[in-house]
C-alpha cells in the first residue's frame, strides 16, 4: 500500500498521511514516531518472552511503514473520529463506510480501512503488533466513540469486549 501511495502521488507515505490526514483532522499528537526518539510519555510496548516481559524494541522497525505503526494519543483518536464524520479527510464517508466484504466469521464487515458493524452503522478500527493492541469503535449516529489502547498484544480485547457489551 505505501509504495502504491507514493507511485500515485509522488509524495512519500509518511508525508502523503501527514498532509492528506492527520493535518486536515487536526491531529496535533499523531506521527511516525522514530523508536529512538519518543516523546517522554510515550508509552513502552511490552511482551512476555521466555517468562519474562520484555520491551518490544527489538520487534518492531525504527520507523513504521504502511502496515501501521503510527503513535497516537486516545484524545487524537476521538478527534480523528469526528474529523472523518465531518468530512475533512475524504471526499465521500458514505463510500468509505459503505460494505464491501463480509468477514470470515461474518459478524462484521469490511469498507475501505475501516470493519464496519454487522447490525449498526458503528465504524471499527482496531490494530496490533509485538507489543501493542489498539481497538476504537465509533457511532456516527450519536457521536459516542469508545478507545482501547495497551502496551500489550493481547492488552486492548478484554477491556474492547466488555465496551462492545460481550463478556470478557
Amino acid at each position: 500500500m505505501a509504495l502504491l501511495a507514493e507511485r500515485a502521488s509522488g509524495i512519500g507515505y509518511h508525508d502523503l498521511v501527514r498532509d492528506r490526514v492527520l493535518r486536515p483532522a487536526g491531529l496535533t499528537r499523531t506521527d511516525f514516531l522514530r523508536s529512538d526518539e519518543l516523546p517522554a510519555d510515550a508509552a513502552v510496548g511490552y511482551l512476555p518472552i521466555d517468562g519474562v516481559d520484555r520491551s518490544n524494541i527489538f520487534h518492531l522497525p525504527v520507523l513504521a511503514t504502511g502496515d501501521g505503526g503510527i503513535h497516537s494519543t486516545a484524545a487524537d483518536i476521538s478527534t480523528f473520529w469526528r474529523a472523518l464524520f465531518a468530512g475533512a479527510i475524504v471526499d465521500s464517508v458514505a463510500d468509505v463506510v459503505r460494505p464491501r466484504y463480509d468477514g470470515p466469521d461474518k459478524s462484521r464487515r469490511y469498507g475501505l480501512g475501516f470493519w464496519l458493524s454487522q447490525s449498526t452503522d458503528t465504524v471499527i478500527l482496531t490494530g496490533w503488533d509485538a507489543g501493542v493492541s489498539f481497538k476504537s469503535t465509533h457511532d456516527p449516529h450519536t457521536g459516542t466513540t469508545h478507545t482501547v489502547l495497551s502496551n500489550t498484544s493481547p492488552g486492548a480485547w478484554p477491556l474492547a469486549r466488555h465496551l462492545d457489551g460481550n463478556s470478557p
